[in-house]
């Protein structure tokens, strides 16, 4: 792989105020704690990308490559697969048939059809795969589950570990290498 650029700005953050409040069993109309609320959200999930390594925000990548990335893996918490390109004599073709498999926990590889156009004979990038990037369920329940410990038992005069069983909801989409 040559480049991975970010197409797409990061999106909003993948669990929102009213998720933790529904967890916490806050009513709706209180809305004093909801700045509080959306700093523990944003602190998590920076604690969460820290632990595992990579972004959990939603956003969209451009992957350049040299050549028909057959077999290409990768740990990225990917949602989707937007499309594969190729450099052709005319500029960027489309290329169908490529296909997003997950073959474990957050392991993906991208499966190539059998018949492949010719490259261009030149250097550089010659094939842009672009995909959505998300935040796995389990990484949202982490984020949810560590918001609601802080805002429900955490306080300045007595604060309190989290229970260990929650960073185990992280271990998924840790970098044990």
């Amino acid at each position: 792989m040559l480049l991975t650029q970010t197409i797409t700005a990061l999106g909003a953050e993948p669990v929102t105020v009213a998720d933790v409040k529904v967890s916490a069993r806050l009513d709706d109309d209180i809305t004093e704690l909801d700045g509080q609320i959306a700093t523990l959200i944003t602190s998590t999930r920076l604690t969460a990308e820290h632990e595992c390594e990579r972004q959990f925000m939603p956003h969209t990548l451009r992957l350049s490559f040299d050549g028909w990335p057959e077999g290409w893996q990768t740990t990225e918490p990917l949602a989707s697969l937007e499309g594969v390109q190729a450099l052709g004599v005319s500029g960027w073709i489309d290329v169908a048939g490529f296909e997003l498999l997950q073959f474990g926990p957050g392991r993906w590889c991208l499966m190539a059809p059998d018949a492949l156009p010719d490259l261009l004979d030149q250097e550089g990038e010659r094939v842009r795969v672009t995909v959505k990037v998300g935040c796995p369920t389990n990484v949202r329940s982490y984020i949810i589950a560590m918001a609601v410990h802080q805002l429900t038992t955490a306080s300045a005069a007595r604060p309190t570990n989290p229970p260990a069983y929650l960073a185990g909801l992280l271990d998924r989409e840790r970098n044990w290498a």
